[in-house]
């Protein structure tokens, strides 16, 4: 990567932390998920960024995918442990960090193994190391807090407006060969349960991604001036229906529509499936020669 690109990685990657840390401010028992993540989403666009993709807050049992849908009433509980994920991109250059919020401290052992095992990810990921062995470290930490990792969910390579760019980096030791190559850029974030660790997807989806503009006739006459604005606003990075509500009718009817017809994507709700607590910690990881740079520093905000 050249000078110019590691200036926008280092830009994003500041944005992203002050989000991150705003959302210990707002993140509260009582608050609405709804106000939350348009607070968030707007803090990034504030900033100087856009979001890569709708800020993520999942309660308790649920661990990903889950953002407000348009009129969401859904508030934070008493006691609950709450992840916070967020993306945020410059011209296509996509940092990923969460954190998890605890209002029980009967939790915090369980954040503790997650943010533990994403500071060992920080001291052996470099060039050459397999996928599998950078998830049995992981495994590894997070197993000797007496949790079990989600086996089912794991970190992803990014590369310019592609969020998931095909490898993935697993949570356990999966036995993959494939190797950590220089100048890759990883989004690592370990997932801890009292559960089962494993996630199931449940009948409800609050994101999409535009697959292409090219599809069934019928539907893109139809929608093509829909499709257009979603290709022209996200760049097929993933989105949620209340981004536009105010600029498309009836436009979770749509969305149902396009998703029938192959034309996007669906992101189910993840929760995890002996309905166990979930923590989540992740940073942006850039490989360097025989040293790795975590550019949010998402660790050193649990240290307040």
């Amino acid at each position: 990567m050249s000078s110019h690109d590691f200036e926008i990685y280092y830009k994003v990657a500041e944005i992203v932390r002050k989000v991150l840390e705003y959302s210990y401010d707002i993140v509260k028992p009582g608050a609405k998920v709804l106000e939350i993540c348009e607070k968030l989403e707007r803090k990034i666009i504030e900033l100087g960024a856009k979001p890569a993709f709708p800020v993520n807050i999942c309660i308790n049992d649920v661990a990903a995918h889950y953002t407000a849908t348009i009129n969401d009433f859904l508030e934070i509980p008493e006691k609950s442990i709450v992840k916070v994920d967020v993306g945020a991109h410059i011209d296509g250059y996509i940092v990923d960090a969460a954190i998890t919020i605890s209002f029980n401290p009967i939790y915090d052992k369980l954040i503790r193994s997650t943010y533990e095992a994403l500071k060992t990810v920080s001291s052996i990921l470099k060039p050459g190391i397999t996928l599998g062995k950078v998830g049995y470290y992981i495994e590894k930490t997070i197993r000797s807090y007496g949790f079990k990792p989600i086996e089912n969910l794991t970190g992803h390579l990014i590369k310019r407006y592609e969020l998931h760019a095909g490898k993935s980096i697993p949570n356990i030791d999966n036995g993959d060969e494939r190797r950590v190559l220089e100048g890759e850029i990883y989004a690592i974030e370990p997932f801890a349960t009292d559960g089962k660790g494993l996630v199931i997807e449940i009948d409800k989806v609050t994101i999409f991604r535009l697959i292409s503009l090219i599809g069934k006739k019928k539907v893109s006459k139809k929608y093509s001036n829909i499709l257009t604005l979603i290709n022209n606003e996200c760049n097929g990075l993933p989105f949620t229906p209340r981004w536009f509500k105010d600029r498309i009718q009836e436009i979770e009817i749509i969305i149902n529509e396009l998703v029938k017809e192959g034309m996007l994507f669906p992101y189910p709700v993840l929760v995890e499936e002996g309905k166990g607590m979930v923590a989540q910690s992740e940073d942006t990881f850039i490989v360097k020669g025989n040293r790795t740079e975590e550019l949010v520093h998402t660790v050193e905000l649990y240290v307040k």
